[in-house]
């Protein structure tokens, strides 16, 4: 049976957790709509392109390659490579937010930081095959 002290402890744990899902949950849905424009946005651009080349002069963008087309292709790689890396910095920031989370929900329940154990050196000859002879 649960003391009246521990009480308080727990509604705290429950709104610090409640409060850590919810920021999860809208940073992994901004970040999922993010990549769905920065992929789905690639459309629209070609056809942004197409539209300035013409589409009656298709054909020889096709197969000459004028100067638009590459500028086009260097605006679009451009942007996309922006776009991505603004996502991966939002990403960032999620982890950072998460690890603060976790960090303040380890507290709050009183269980000591994750420390890495420190590896032992690694000992290349503690695996040799046995020199026995059949």
């Amino acid at each position: 049976m649960e003391t009246l002290t521990e009480d308080p402890k727990q509604a705290e744990y429950a709104a610090k957790f409640a409060e850590y899902q919810e920021a999860m949950h809208a940073g992994a849905w901004r970040i999922g709509w993010g990549f769905f424009f920065v992929m789905v946005g690639l459309l629209p651009m070609m056809w942004i392109f197409v539209w300035m080349v013409g589409p009656r002069a298709w054909e020889h963008t096709l197969f000459h390659a004028p100067g638009l087309m590459w500028l086009g292709a260097a605006l679009n790689l451009a942007l996309v490579v922006f776009l991505i890396l603004r996502l991966y910095k939002k990403n960032l920031a999620l982890d950072a937010t998460k690890r603060r989370y976790l960090a303040e929900l380890r507290a709050i329940k009183g269980v000591p930081a994750k420390t890495e154990p420190k590896s032992a050196p690694v000992d290349w000859d503690g695996f040799q095959d046995d020199a026995q002879t059949f």
